[in-house]
């Protein structure tokens, strides 16, 4: 895989290759200090991940990531000392949050599930534009022509909207989803609307797809942020 590392502080771009040159799986690394060229590199060829900064002088990292191919388009990972650009971040579809200073196992860890993800994307096309005939996690495989969910081979009865919900999440291919996100998908709620109702329905789908619902390994919680599937 090919990343791009984009950070205006050199220290934080050495530390972060440091790590990614220990990844057999990425066999290329550029970097850039400030947004623009990040954006100029973007348009040259699409690279596989972004690691992206947020408060750059110039060009913030929103703006970068509005560059990326939608045809190709990368697992975007924000790298930031500062958390409360979270929900927008996963609201334009970054695969993942990291805060400075980051854990080495976290970089590791996102990039062993990016790969999972650009591995569905070029399987299966770009997560919305059309629908795969088979996915699934675990011991569970879901039919999306015929609408059928098995676990273990066996039928698992889901309602409409835990079935909506079940593949919005598998077509983010590991990506986190907020509940504003789900929400709106969904149930169709107004961005205004305050509810229960994603955590009340991802509860249902762990009792019925879970080996130990109380500790999921599959539908996983990213706390406050919202929920992924974790194949």
């Amino acid at each position: 895989m090919r990343a791009i590392i984009v950070d205006d502080e050199a220290p934080a771009r050495r530390r972060l290759r440091g790590v990614l040159q220990q990844i057999d799986s990425v066999t290329r690394i550029d970097e850039c200090a400030n947004g623009r060229d990040a954006v100029e590199l973007l348009r040259r060829g699409a690279p596989d991940l972004v690691f992206l900064d947020i408060q750059m002088p110039d060009l913030d990292g929103f703006a970068v990531a509005a560059a990326a191919s939608h045809e190709r388009p990368p697992a975007i990972i924000f790298v930031t000392a500062f958390d409360e650009h979270a929900v927008r971040a996963f609201e334009i579809q970054a695969f993942d949050y990291l805060l400075k200073p980051f854990d080495d196992e976290r970089i590791v860890a996102t990039v062993k599930r990016a790969a999972d993800f650009l591995d569905w994307i070029r399987r299966e096309g770009v997560p919305g534009s059309a629908d795969p005939v088979l996915s699934g996690f675990g011991d569970v495989t879901v039919d999306f022509a015929r609408h059928q969910v098995r676990r273990a081979g066996k039928m698992a009865e889901l309602r409409p909207k835990e079935y909506a919900l079940l593949v919005a999440l598998l077509k983010r291919g590991g990506r986190v989803a907020s509940r504003l996100e789900l929400l709106r998908e969904v149930w169709g709620y107004a961005e205004d609307v305050m509810s229960r109702t994603v955590d009340t329905h991802v509860a249902m789908l762990r009792r019925k797809l879970e080996h130990d619902p109380a500790h999921p390994r599959h539908i996983v919680t990213v706390r406050t942020f919202g929920y992924r599937i974790e194949r």
